[in-house]
């Protein structure tokens, strides 16, 4: 059986993102890290690109059974 994987760059982009936003004010509220502009962006730019490249390396979902895997 042929199955595509299909592959979500930009939905890693976006959770990885918003997953080290969170980090990194989950850091500032218990002191870890300086309250700056400077890491907000340095952290939230480093979980974006961790987000995007665990969208190619990490392995993909299986599909569910029965489920069309051909594109509309």
């Amino acid at each position: 059986m042929n199955t595509k994987t299909r592959r979500r760059p930009i939905l890693g982009f976006v959770s990885g993102l918003v997953f080290a936003i969170g980090i990194s004010l989950l850091l500032f509220v218990y002191g870890v890290l300086p309250m700056t502009v400077v890491w907000l962006g340095f952290v939230a730019l480093a979980g974006a690109v961790i987000g995007v490249v665990l969208a190619y390396i990490a392995p993909a979902r299986e599909p569910a059974d029965g489920a069309s895997t051909e594109s509309a």
